[in-house]
């Protein structure tokens, strides 16, 4: 009896703690890009750029906005795959965003499977939501535990949603990254400039795939970009492969392949030359496509 009436206390505190995490976190400041993304809508967005660091990094969405007159809005995530584009894709359909154009930088990523832990944290709360609980589902062995057992996501991603991180939604602290803009800058040259892309590409990759076939449906126009890779960088060939299979293809790859002092690392860009990145995607999206 003793040991039963401890278990219903645990049990009624985890439910309170789950509901009280949950609340919070759905009702807070938004302070990452899916809880940004989720607190929007049916609002006219003309450009979306979907990605992962390689796009969270290089895209400065008011430059794109003063060059091309268009409201842009940068989405991506650091360490996010295609899995984890295709689910912001949907995202926004679910949300009623109007768009002209959604960019979606490819690379490497062509050859990645699955999602990103950062990207799946950021879904716990919104686990309920039945677009969001068939991705987990489909990703997830634990989905049936992370959904039903009461407090048992917020344990198991207790490195991204614990206390301190629901400490800072309850107090409505500012994220570092003004999500309506999407940008996230680094800054000057932090280690040696050198890269490896892998020696073969997947024959084919079926996430892009449905990308294309949702945007079809939809009504959504997707234009593929790759970002800029420093000239050290091994295996570039992988490019070309992969512009064989993802056409059109904007690909800036190569475009400061003798300017190392716009990168981070070897495939990142610093602040320098995102703007100057952002600058150039910008005119290209006037020339291409405004006129």
């Amino acid at each position: 009896m003793y040991i039963l009436r401890w278990f219903l206390i645990l049990l009624v505190l985890l439910y309170v703690l789950d509901a009280l995490y949950t609340w919070v976190y759905k009702n807070a400041l938004p302070r990452t890009k899916v809880s940004y993304l989720l607190s929007i809508q049916e609002e006219k967005i003309d450009y979306v750029f979907l990605g992962s660091s390689r796009t969270n990094n290089f895209i400065d969405s008011k430059i794109i906005t003063e060059i091309t007159g268009k409201k842009a809005l940068n989405l991506g995530i650091q360490g996010a795959k295609m899995d984890d584009y295709y689910l912001m894709l949907q995202l926004l359909k679910k949300q009623r965003i109007n768009t002209d154009l959604i960019f979606v930088q490819i690379d490497d990523v062509f050859n990645m499977r699955g999602s990103s832990d950062l990207v799946k944290s950021s879904l716990m709360p919104y686990i309920q939501d039945s677009l969001i609980a068939r991705y987990v589902r489909e990703r997830d062995s634990d989905f049936w535990k992370l959904k039903h057992l009461p407090f048992y996501r917020y344990m198991v991603y207790d490195y991204k949603l614990g206390f301190r991180e629901f400490f800072s939604n309850l107090i409505q602290k500012k994220p570092r990254v003004d999500l309506s803009n999407g940008y996230a800058p680094k800054y000057g040259t932090v280690e040696d400039l050198k890269a490896k892309l892998p020696k073969q590409i997947a024959s084919k990759n079926d996430v892009v795939k449905a990308m294309r076939s949702f945007a079809k449906k939809n009504n959504t126009q997707l234009i593929f970009f790759t970002s800029p890779y420093c000239g050290h960088t091994k295996n570039l060939f992988f490019i070309d492969s992969l512009q064989e299979k993802i056409s059109p293809l904007m690909n800036y790859a190569e475009i400061f392949a003798h300017d190392d002092q716009y990168f981070y690392n070897c495939t990142h860009l610093n602040n320098k030359g995102a703007q100057v990145f952002s600058k150039r995607i910008a005119e290209d999206i006037v020339s291409k496509y405004q006129n």
